[in-house]
């Protein structure tokens, strides 16, 4: 499928970017990466470790909705782009290595390139159907649909 071969082209150009423009940042665990609200600046690829993404409830207790480890891209993209506010905080689960780009830097990045443009598009593409598959099992988790 067309659209698959996108998103792999993506990830492979994006973690490359990451691992020859940023430089390596440690986060022991309980350490963040981006907090809810704040500014979002960073992306970066995971060589070692996880995260948890995490949103609060009406309550202000968190709960976890998403996990990455090693190997993946991590990063409230595409709010680190443009430095919008972050809209869950990202959690270090372990000691983690994360080779670490500034949003804005990588904005400009697009900017120059168009193919590199492409590459930010297919990442968004790629994260929405993640998402919208995340919504998709926990509805029918939580409704029992079959």
């Amino acid at each position: 499928m067309k659209q698959k071969e996108h998103y792999s082209e993506a990830l492979a150009y994006l973690r490359d970017y990451c691992l020859h423009h940023g430089r390596a940042m440690h986060f022991s665990h309980g350490d963040i990466f981006e907090a809810e609200g704040a500014a979002a600046s960073r992306f970066g690829y995971i060589e070692s470790g996880s995260f948890h993404y995490l949103v609060r409830n009406y309550e202000g207790d968190e709960s976890t909705v998403e996990t990455v480890a090693a190997g993946d891209l991590v990063g409230c993209y595409p709010y680190c782009l443009d430095g919008d506010a972050a809209p869950v905080t990202i959690r270090a689960d372990k000691s983690s290595t994360v080779y670490v780009v500034d949003g804005a830097d990588l904005n400009e990045h697009y900017r120059q390139s168009q193919a590199a443009e492409r590459m930010g598009r297919d990442y968004m593409a790629y994260r929405l159907e993640q998402v919208k598959s995340h919504i998709y099992n926990f509805y029918f988790k939580n409704n029992h649909i079959l």
